[in-house]
């Protein structure tokens, strides 16, 4: 291929990604959503220095958003090379819609080919393309290609490029562009849009033909159901209830063998470097059990982003924000608003980036402010931990799982408090700006089960390679913390253990683990913050994993399992076990307790306890002030409504 630079350019949809990652062998994330790409992304053309560009997905380059801005600037060069060369996504069963932004693209004399996808869907739509008709009205070379299911390239890479015909030519656009990008607003956009219609709809009537009128029976009959304002809501709560029952169900399996896979690893490791050495002690309880902290939540991770990724590509997670949607403006926000919020659950960090689509100040800040309370997935682990801990596998509430209830609860809490701060914010934070939004609502299509696999995949190794990498080393300095301490505690510590043994204690190892971690530096640092804790059902060992899970919420669990750890070879079990053995040494109780577990899941699911979401809430909205007010005021959410859950509760 000749071209150096070639740029991906299209609607939102219409299958723009997925042709880069099948060109470039990357995994750029696909949706249904409109938005999902922020910034371009670059890939090499596979075997080849040729590069990919994949530019957000836009309908006009005059609509004053940031994504129309990335397009624009990546067409003239700035801050980056610009393409020599463009592979326009047509999506063929919208094309008029689609032929907008391709005529003003012609503009700009930058040599074009058209490449055609969805032609599925526009067959079963009763639409017929003339492609060597099109190919001539619009004077580049058109081809059809599904990215989803062809798989030779071979006549994707062998298109040349032409500088097509203008459809409306525009005096000074180049210029006019230049002063949009500057942020002059643009003049007279609506009657030059009427006018690219008009040349449109001659492009049209020669070369697109329909037998029959269409219409979208089944989408419309679904839709009626899944978009109505009461059925639509029911609907949704049903699918959330149903996704998180899954991910408890399909899980617990898999989870079991991980945790007899690590004991047996660990019994095994213990016969070569035996656990009462310091060396084998921190083989064993510090590197092993942080792996097992890491890999028991990967099926859970698994399966919920498999079930996510088929909503997502079924089509109906843009009905789910069509939903949401209705009731973000009676808050004050604009429909945009939702795309983060619901990334959110995910991760808020790209959610909180993603906000820069939405042009309206005031709704991008109070959408920014808002988006941590959605429960991203780094605090599933937490959560499936405590429920598990507690909530037998076999106990159901009625017609559902007890532990999905919990779960699809813990969801439900930060969305609903993040309904009073918008109505909050709405009172303090005047909006005098215009809102807009427009949602496509796609066809309903059969989920494309190998991307599903392969984004639920890369969720998995996203875990295993950035969250894993923290949890570990967290767990290796929680170890020596837990395994070292001011002398003279540690000394006074052994003696009473020998003390226990010398009595003839069965239980005197135990006695002896739990008296060395209390003497340690991590000991004295749970007992020094124990006091302001204890209200909310929390001992100083939970105070530990709520200090290191300052790095990442996720880390909590392998905190707890670094902690829970015994050296004793007959006693290797799992996390859980562990846990639900432990006896508060005042009440003679059991020391986690449901109301231990509820108070805990609501204090992760509203403090902001993640120092990469303050960084970025930092570094876009360009001050320290909303990250400080944000984390002081979800903190006290947090201790709030965990103290009166635990309160009632026990």
């Amino acid at each position: 291929m000749k071209w150096k630079r070639i740029a991906l350019i299209g609607n939102p949809n219409c299958g723009k990604s997925t042709l880069f990652n099948r060109l470039t062998g990357l995994s750029q994330k696909t949706s249904n959503l409109p938005g999902t790409t922020v910034d371009s992304f670059e890939g090499k053309l596979q075997n080849n220095e040729t590069t990919i560009v994949d530019l957000p997905g836009i309908y006009s380059l005059f609509t004053n958003t940031d994504y129309e801005k990335v397009v624009a600037k990546n067409l003239l060069g700035f801050d980056t090379s610009a393409p020599e060369a463009l592979f326009f996504i047509l999506d063929a069963s919208n094309l008029r819609r689609n032929l907008l932004l391709l005529s003003q693209v012609a503009e700009l004399g930058i040599p074009t080919a058209g490449i055609l996808t969805m032609h599925d869907t526009a067959l079963r739509r009763n639409i017929e393309i003339d492609i060597q008709e099109l190919s001539k009205q619009l004077g580049i070379p058109i081809i059809t290609f599904n990215p989803r299911k062809d798989s030779d390239l071979t006549p994707v890479l062998n298109l040349n490029p032409t500088i097509g015909q203008k459809l409306q030519t525009t005096p000074h656009f180049i210029d006019r562009l230049n002063s949009f990008i500057q942020g002059t607003p643009p003049e007279g956009i609506s009657a030059e849009t009427l006018l690219r219609y008009n040349q449109i709809d001659g492009v049209i009537k020669k070369s697109v033909k329909r037998k029959t009128k269409f219409s979208s029976v089944n989408t419309l009959k679904i839709d009626k159901v899944l978009t109505h304002p009461i059925t639509g809501i029911l609907a949704f709560v049903l699918v959330m209830l149903a996704l998180f029952q899954s991910v408890f169900m399909l899980a617990e399996f898999p989870m079991q063998g991980i945790e007899w896979a690590f004991s047996s690893v660990r019994l095994q490791v213990d016969q070569w470097l035996p656990s009462t050495t310091t060396l084998g002690n921190f083989v064993s309880n510090g590197i092993i059990s942080g792996l097992e902290g890491v890999i028991i939540f990967v099926p859970q991770i698994f399966i919920l982003f498999f079930l996510i990724g088929i909503l997502e590509d079924s089509g109906y997670m843009v009905r789910a924000s069509f939903l949401t949607d209705r009731i973000m403006r009676k808050l004050g926000l604009n429909g945009r608003s939702i795309i983060p919020l619901v990334g959110g659950f995910a991760c808020a960090i790209p959610s909180i980036m993603a906000t820069r689509n939405i042009r309206n100040k005031t709704e991008r800040l109070v959408t920014m402010l808002i988006v941590p309370l959605m429960s991203c997935s780094a605090r599933l682990p937490v959560y499936i931990l405590l429920i598990s801990l507690v909530v037998p596998v076999g106990v159901f509430w009625g017609p559902f799982h007890a532990q999905t209830v919990l779960m699809t609860s813990a969801y439900f809490a930060g969305i609903f408090v993040a309904i009073i701060m918008a109505l909050v914010l709405k009172i303090f934070l005047k909006n005098k700006e215009t809102s807009e939004f427009v949602l496509e609502l796609p066809t309903y299509q059969a989920p494309r089960l190998q991307t599903v696999l392969n984004n639920a995949w890369i969720k998995c190794k996203s875990f295993l390679g950035e969250a894993g990498k923290v949890i570990i080393i967290i767990s290796m300095v929680l170890w020596a913390l837990s395994n070292y301490g001011p002398s003279k505690a540690m000394q006074k510590a052994e003696q009473l253990a020998q003390t226990e043994t010398s009595n003839g204690n069965p239980d005197s190892l135990q006695i002896k683990n739990s008296l060395k971690l209390e003497a340690s530096y991590a000991g004295h640092l749970g007992k020094f913050i124990e006091p302001a804790i204890r209200p909310l059902g929390y001992d100083w060992k939970t105070g530990i994993a709520l200090i290191s899970s300052f790095a990442a919420r996720e880390v909590f669990v392998g905190t707890m399992s670094t902690l829970f750890q015994s050296n004793e070879e007959e006693d290797v079990v799992g996390i859980r076990q562990k846990m639900q053995a432990q006896i508060n040494p005042t009440t003679g109780q059991e020391q986690y307790t449901p109301a231990y577990a509820v108070s805990l899941m609501l204090f992760y699911a509203f403090a902001l306890q993640c120092v990469s979401t303050v960084a970025v809430l930092k570094k876009e909205t360009n001050s320290w002030k909303w990250p400080i007010i944000l984390f002081a005021l979800y903190g006290f959410i947090a201790y709030f409504s965990a103290f009166i859950a635990y309160q009632l509760l026990s």
